[in-house]
């Protein structure tokens, strides 16, 4: 079994290497989330200033490489896909929902309180909390914050109301770990056929 882990851990490691050496090669040929937000506010005639709530991540959409950029601005939402290699303009959207956005300084209860509110009531101090991750959306006039974290091999989901530190979603999954899936088991039994042929 110590041998197996020790196997495990080798292949996962060289997995890892080569995981981040090619995202990091990838990623250098991107034109970056300075440069997308530029293109996302020059498409929706606003000014960095501003934009309110900006929120960038890179995704994929059919196997290319785009950023999603979305942002907030005199009552209205927008969304923007742009390549992530070209900077073209793929998507764009703007939704006006009638709702003026509020000023997350002054009305909102913010990140430390909503993730205080999500680690009191799952029951897990802050110090046994893994990738732990607090973003702010405002969704169809709701302002939210998304608190996810990892704890005791469990996966925490929730949102908080941003002006009244009330739950709105509260779930706890099981976390999948190597352990858990066959792969390890696969390993396990190509390990004891290996030693069976040199055995006999």
């Amino acid at each position: 079994m110590k041998l197996t882990k020790k196997i495990v851990s080798v292949i996962l490691a060289c997995l890892l290497c080569i995981s981040v050496g090619t995202t990091a090669a990838i990623a250098a040929n991107y034109i970056g989330d300075a440069k997308v937000k530029e293109i996302a506010f020059e498409k929706a005639g606003i000014t960095a200033e501003q934009a309110k709530f900006v929120i960038c991540k890179l995704d994929y959409d059919n196997g290319i490489a785009v950023y999603d950029v979305e942002f907030y601005f005199d009552k209205a939402e927008y969304d923007c896909e742009i390549n992530a290699k070209t900077g073209a303009v793929l998507k764009f959207k703007k939704e006006v929902s009638g709702v003026n956005v509020p000023d997350p300084t002054t009305e909102y209860i913010g990140k430390a309180k909503a993730k205080e509110i999500a680690l009191a009531n799952a029951g897990v101090k802050e110090a046994d909390a893994r990738k732990l991750r607090v973003e702010f959306e405002y969704d169809d006039g709701v302002a939210k914050y998304d608190v996810d974290f990892h704890s005791n091999k469990y996966d925490y989901d929730y949102e908080i109301d941003a002006l009244t530190g009330n739950i709105l979603k509260a779930e706890k999954d099981r976390e999948i770990s190597f352990s858990d899936i066959f792969f390890v088991r696969w390993i396990e039994s190509f390990i004891a056929a290996i030693r069976n042929l040199f055995t006999k």
